[in-house]
Order: C-alpha cells, then sequence, then structure tokens
C-alpha cells in the first residue's frame, strides 16, 4: 500500500511549495522510535519555514493582499484535520503542473511599455559601470565603421584607378566627420541584429570581434544610418553622466566616481567630438543637425561636472591606435598612443580648442545671414532662405553651449590648455635665425600663432565719405552694384565660404569684411620667412563679383609705394595681380577658376606661390630656379630694400594706429621684432640702401603685352640709387618701433 503523504496549504503558490511538501506527522504512530521532544521541534521548524514561505510570497506579489498571495488559503498547523492526498503519484503531478507555472515567463504589465534605465538612479559604482559597458559598447561599434569605411575608400580607390573616372571633391570646407558609413547596429546602441560574436566572460554578454557588414548601395543612406546610431550613443552615455544642477540629482550626481574621467578619456568618444568639432562645413552640420544637437547636449552635461570637464580642457594624447575600451580592460588588446622624436608620447590639441574655432565660424556665418535674412531671398529662393534660417539655429546653439562651458570654467577657476603652435605654415617655415629654438623661443612662436588666429577674421566697418567708400579699390564696383541681387544660391554659398575662411586661414593671412557689405574685402598677406618679402605686411583689396563663384574674385595690391614698385613678376606697380586662378594668367585648364574653387585658394596661392624665396623666376622663360643665378641675387636684393621700406617702415606711422590694421600691425611686429631686426641686418650687408634708402622712380611703367595678351612684362633690374643721403631704414624701425609700442594695442 502506498504511503500517505500530507500536502501543505502553501503549496497552493509561491516557490516555497517546491522545498515545503512534508510528510505528516502521525503523532500516534507507535512504530515511530523518535522521541516526542524531537517532533515538536520538527513541527516549529515547519510553522517557521511556512511563515518565512508566507513573507516572501508577500513580497513577490506585493500586488496582490497583504495577507497572503491570490488563492492561498490561510496556512493551519493541525496535525490531524489537514487534507490527505491519496498518493505519491497525484502528488508528483500536481507539484509538476505548479512548477511549470512558476517557470513560466510573465508577460511585463500592461502599464509599463518602456522600463527605465536602473542605472540611473544606481550608487556611483553601478553608474560608473553603466558608463563603462556604454562606452565600451561604443568603442566597439566605432571601431568596426572605421574598419568598414577604410575597406570601402580603398575598394573606392581600386575603381577610381581601374575606370579612370572623375570624382568629386564633395562639400565645401575641409569635410571632417562628413563621410558616409555602413549599416549594422550593436548590441548597446543599434535597431537590428548584432554584428558581434560572443565571447562571453560570465558577465551577460559576448564582446566578439568585428563581423563583415553588407554594405549597402546608397551613401545617403549610409550616412543617415551612422548618425542615428551616433545620435543613440550619444543620448545614451549623456544619461549615465554626473548631473549635479538637475531637479532630481543624487549621490552621484555630486560624488561621481573617479574612475568616469579615465574612462572616458581612453575610450574613442574623444576621436569623435574631435571629428565632428573640426568639421568646418557649414552645410553638413544643418545636414547632421541632429547630430550635432545631440554632440552639443553631450558637452553642455560634461561641462557640469568638474571630473569630466577635464576631459575636454585638458591636453590629450595623439592616439595612434585602439583595440576598444573594453578589449584593453579585460587585458585582450592595447591601447597606444603616437610617440614624439624624443620617444615621450606626442600631445593633440584640447577638445575645447577645436570648440572654439567651430564658434567662431558660426559667428562668421551668423554676421553674414543676417544680411541675407534682412534682404529675403524672393520666391525663387525659399529653400536657401529654408537652409540659412536652419544654419542660423545650429550656430546659434553652438555659441550657446560656448557661453555655458565659458561660465562654468569660470566659476570652477579653469583654463584650457593652450594650442600647440603651428609650425608648417609658409609664414615662419624658412627663416635662417633661431631654427634650433630655444623654449622661449618656441613660446613666442605659440604667441604669434594664438594672436593670428585671434585677429585672422573680423566684420568690421569700411571708412566712407558721404556714402562713398575710401582707401578702397573697387568702390565704383561697390556702388554700382549697390541695388542689384545676387542670386540667393550664390549669396548663401558667399556666406558659408566666409565662414569656413574664418578658421583656416594660416599664420600670416588676415582678412576683414564690411560689415555691410560682404562682398566688400581687405587682406593683409605677411611676407614668409627666408624670402625677401619676410617681415613684411602686403595689404590687397579684393571684391566678390555678383557672379561668383561662378567667376573670381577680383584682387589689387595697395602695397606698391604709391605706385612705385613692383615686387614680383607677378606683382605691378599698378596693383595687378597675376595668378591663373584669378584669370589674369594663362596657366593650365586645371589651374584656372572653377565654381568649386575659393577665397581662400587665392590666398593661400599668394602667400605659397608667389611670396617665395626667388621671385626672379617667377617670370615665364626664366629657366630653372638657382639661388646663385646673379640676375636673381640682384633682384632680390632690390625687393628686400623695397620691403623693408615700404612693407616694414611705411607700416609704423602713427596714422595707422587707429587704422584698419592697427591691431594686426602692432601684434605682428611686436612679436616679429627681432626677427625682422635680423632680417634688416641681414639685408644691410648686401644693399647699402638699407642704411640709406632713397625713393627710385617706378621700375617699370606698364606696357602692351608681350605675347600673353596680359600686360605681362619682364623684370627690370634694380634701379641704380647713389648711396648715402637717404633714409637709415633700420634706424627708422628702431624709432618707430617705440612709438608702436606707446599704441598699447598689444602686450609684449
Amino acid at each position: 500500500m502506498a504511503r500517505k503523504r500530507r500536502l501543505s496549504s502553501s503549496m497552493g503558490g509561491g516557490p516555497s511549495s517546491k522545498r515545503h511538501a512534508k510528510e505528516v506527522i502521525d503523532l500516534n504512530d507507535d512504530s515511530d522510535d523518535e522521541p516526542l521532544e524531537m517532533i515538536l521541534a520538527r513541527i516549529k521548524e515547519q510553522e517557521q519555514s511556512e511563515a518565512l514561505a508566507k513573507r516572501l510570497q508577500a513580497q513577490w506579489h506585493d500586488d496582490g493582499p497583504s495577507g497572503s498571495a491570490p488563492g492561498t488559503e490561510p496556512i493551519v498547523i493541525d496535525g490531524y484535520n489537514e487534507p490527505l492526498v491519496d498518493s505519491d503519484e497525484a502528488l508528483a503531478r500536481r507539484l509538476a503542473a505548479e512548477w511549470a507555472a512558476e517557470d513560466a515567463v510573465a508577460p511585463p504589465p500592461a502599464a509599463s511599455s518602456r522600463l527605465p534605465l536602473s542605472a540611473s538612479n544606481g550608487s556611483s559604482e553601478i553608474r560608473a559601470i553603466a558608463l563603462f559597458e556604454a562606452l565600451g559598447g561604443f568603442d566597439r561599434q566605432y571601431l568596426g565603421e572605421q574598419l568598414t569605411s577604410n575597406a570601402r575608400s580603398k575598394e573606392a580607390a581600386a575603381n577610381y584607378r581601374k575606370n579612370n573616372a572623375a570624382g568629386s571633391v564633395g562639400p565645401g570646407g575641409t569635410g571632417y566627420g562628413t563621410g558616409t558609413y555602413p549599416g549594422g547596429s550593436g548590441p548597446a546602441y543599434g535597431s537590428g541584429g548584432s554584428p558581434h560574436r560572443g565571447r562571453g566572460k560570465g558577465r551577460g554578454r559576448g564582446r566578439g570581434s568585428q563581423a563583415s557588414f553588407r554594405p549597402l548601395s546608397d551613401p545617403v543612406t549610409l550616412g543617415a544610418h551612422w548618425d542615428v546610431v551616433l545620435v543613440r550613443a550619444l543620448n545614451t552615455i549623456t544619461s549615465l553622466l554626473p548631473a549635479p544642477y538637475s531637479d532630481d540629482a543624487q549621490v552621484y550626481d555630486m560624488l561621481p566616481h573617479p574612475s568616469i574621467a579615465h574612462s572616458l578619456a581612453i575610450s574613442q568618444l574623444p576621436e569623435l567630438l574631435a571629428t565632428l568639432l573640426r568639421n568646418d562645413s557649414i552645410t553638413d552640420w544643418t545636414a547632421r543637425s541632429d547630430l550635432y544637437n545631440a554632440m552639443l547636449v553631450l558637452l553642455r552635461r560634461m561641462a557640469d561636472c568638474e571630473l569630466t570637464l577635464q576631459v575636454l580642457i585638458n591636453e590629450r594624447y595623439e592616439l595612434a591606435s585602439s583595440c576598444g575600451l573594453e578589449e584593453w580592460m579585460w587585458g585582450d588588446g592595447e591601447i597606444t598612443w603616437t610617440t614624439s622624436a624624443d620617444g615621450t608620447p606626442a600631445k593633440a590639441n584640447a577638445l575645447y580648442g577645436y570648440f572654439q574655432k567651430l564658434t567662431k565660424q558660426s559667428e562668421a556665418f551668423l554676421a553674414g545671414a543676417s544680411q541675407l535674412l534682412e534682404a529675403g531671398a524672393g520666391d525663387d529662393g525659399d529653400a536657401e532662405v529654408e537652409t540659412a534660417v536652419q544654419s542660423v539655429s545650429l550656430c546659434g546653439e553652438i555659441i550657446a553651449a560656448r557661453d555655458d562651458l565659458e561660465r562654468t570654467m569660470k566659476l570652477l577657476a579653469k583654463r584650457p590648455a593652450a594650442a600647440e603652435p603651428v609650425g608648417q605654415y609658409s609664414c615662419h617655415g624658412k627663416g635662417k635665425g633661431r631654427s634650433k629654438g630655444s623654449r622661449p623661443s618656441l613660446t613666442l612662436e605659440q604667441r604669434y600663432a594664438q594672436d593670428c588666429e585671434r585677429l585672422a577674421f573680423q566684420h568690421v566697418a569700411f571708412p566712407q565719405v558721404n556714402g562713398d567708400y575710401v582707401s578702397y579699390n573697387y568702390a565704383k564696383e561697390l556702388k554700382s552694384t549697390a541695388n542689384a541681387t545676387r542670386n540667393p544660391k550664390d549669396r548663401l554659398h558667399l556666406v558659408k565660404e566666409l565662414a569656413v575662411t574664418a578658421t583656416s586661414l594660416p599664420p600670416g593671412v588676415w582678412v576683414r569684411v564690411d560689415e555691410v557689405r560682404n562682398d566688400a574685402i581687405k587682406i593683409m598677406i605677411a611676407g614668409p620667412e627666408g624670402t625677401p618679402y619676410a617681415g613684411g605686411l602686403f595689404e590687397f583689396d579684393c571684391f566678390i563679383p555678383l557672379e561668383y563663384p561662378h567667376k573670381p574674385p577680383l584682387l589689387h595690391l595697395r602695397t606698391t609705394g604709391g605706385g612705385s614698385v613692383r615686387f614680383n613678376p607677378n606683382l605691378y606697380n599698378c596693383g595687378k595681380v597675376c595668378l591663373s586662378l584669378l584669370g589674369t594668367w594663362p596657366g593650365r585648364p586645371e589651374e584656372q577658376w572653377s565654381s568649386k574653387s575659393t577665397l581662400l585658394q587665392v590666398l593661400v596661392s599668394i602667400q605659397s606661390m608667389i611670396l617665395v624665396e626667388l621671385p626672379y623666376f617667377n617670370e615665364p622663360g626664366y629657366g630653372q630656379a638657382r639661388k646663385d643665378d646673379a640676375r636673381s641675387v640682384a633682384y632680390n636684393r632690390n625687393v628686400a630694400a623695397q620691403t623693408a621700406r615700404w612693407a616694414v617702415v611705411d607700416w609704423l606711422r602713427d596714422e595707422h594706429r587707429g587704422g584698419m590694421w592697427a591691431d594686426v600691425v602692432a601684434s605682428h611686429f611686436t612679436l616679429r621684432e627681432a626677427r625682422v631686426r635680423d632680417s634688416l641686418r641681414e639685408w644691410a650687408k648686401s644693399e647699402p640702401r638699407i642704411r640709406a634708402y632713397t625713393s627710385a622712380p617706378p621700375m617699370l611703367a606698364p606696357t602692351a603685352g608681350a605675347g600673353f595678351g596680359f600686360g605681362f612684362m619682364a623684370p627690370p633690374p634694380p634701379p641704380l640709387v647713389p648711396a648715402g643721403g637717404g633714409m637709415d631704414l633700420l634706424a627708422e624701425f628702431e624709432r618707430r618701433m617705440g612709438c608702436v609700442r606707446a599704441w598699447n594695442l598689444h602686450s609684449a
């Protein structure tokens, strides 16, 4: 006969039924040799177990009655009155059914279709771990996209070489971050299947190697999908960063875990931010406004906390390669940094430095776009006006974010790390002095680069008399086009191009745009070191015609000694500038102006191709450039003397103190004083006119063309000027520099 068992009433619900199916204790069974005390102890133990089950059941089913779970009968400890189960077989079937019901996954509550992120209100350690996981997932996705993008670029280059097809140069500006990326969604941010295969280490999810993506055919779709992934990533990371100024700030927000700054710094997030911040294409900003707005929200959140602010304003090390944050943490890869010549890690500019350039470009765009919006574009320009409005809105957000960051830095008494000096530009790349550079020289070079950047681009009021522009060569063109209307698309193109120019000028080039007519421009270019133009300042007038960018700008040299000096075979004493890009020189077709050419290209061409070390050979037909050519040596001596007189000493007159270029003159000659002095002394050794300059007649009057139809002339020999009795340019430089320092426009 099967032995009978008694079923406890607690088996009706809750997991305790698996553990509390116990035999009924028959107190009248004389065959049991156990003493009464032990039997009572077992009964008490059963009572305690079932009481514990009751409490656990109440906790797990907190939506039911407080006394017990729904459908559960009160527990009665009675050895004689409990219901009996006929056999072990029936008990087994019932228990199996109950356990199967318990193991089934219950659906989520209908009122809670989206569960909140549990880590958001956790402790500092939990939030730090959650941030680490988010950054690790972002690194996997970002590095995977880079690999696929590089592979696609190589394939495209191979196809280009194979087919010899002409390619597009893309949108205006440098275009960092404008590339498109393939699809694929990672486990942290994606909406589709994961491209990673799991290699779990008991952490709940795998960290797999990058699987191959199925490339999409439409580049626009690729870029849009990648931007969606990036927006998700930035939003997730932002939600996990400390928010000490939020209305419901937690302990973590006020006392964040110190590891978060290090996790951010060695992840791929700074690389993404640097890429986005270096992008100088306003067209691209507007097209990717969701991504840039998400970036601005992240930057504001990082500025709220001193720990995360350091990631923005401190110097970074230049990353060479990275396996990703998670791989590095688990010892499955390494992160390497670029090393300099002395073996130390190479420094990279702080992220805030890139952000400052972004805000400067935004300010330049807003200054020009205001004219566009005030004028209105008419029926044919509604699309351009709408684009301009979107760009203006985004630029305003960028400037507002800049203001927030600056307020935070002021409150925390933090200053961003200084940018490294830029040494690759021709304005100080060929000098013969101090090339070995002591530390003070390096600091001076840094200051010069910083001042050039600070003064590079400004909107100013050009001087006018009775409504006429004075000291501007194209005043007639301005007057004749005062009531003309530029094509709305071309007008927006000009505004965007000027904004790009504001942050792209090399050291030694300065631009001033009229605050009323942005087609009126003045330009100053410093003579490069190691040339007969070293240290001099050369002023140009520029006019943007109505047909721009389909026609080139007009350019006129003002620094000509009152029309008496021809500084170069391409720079006439009448102010004419001969350059194939301007259409004033019959160069090769690829050197001619096109609708994709820019004013910045013109300025860089003048600085690097006209103001050169051996200008004599700029004239076609004069053969290969040779330093020891007697004609070239004599030509350089004359150019150096004219530079000293008209591009150096003439700018140091007091009448320039209140002029448009006063700040540039003071900054340039104050920081370049030693170099200019050294150049004058060096030139004086071979050119007597440096110590006794006498004005000479014009070098050559304009004549008819020499076969090209453009009025080109062979460079003349230097004029013979009797020594003695003239101006001592070196002494005059010393005297006038004292006057410039008295302007108090630049602190030495």
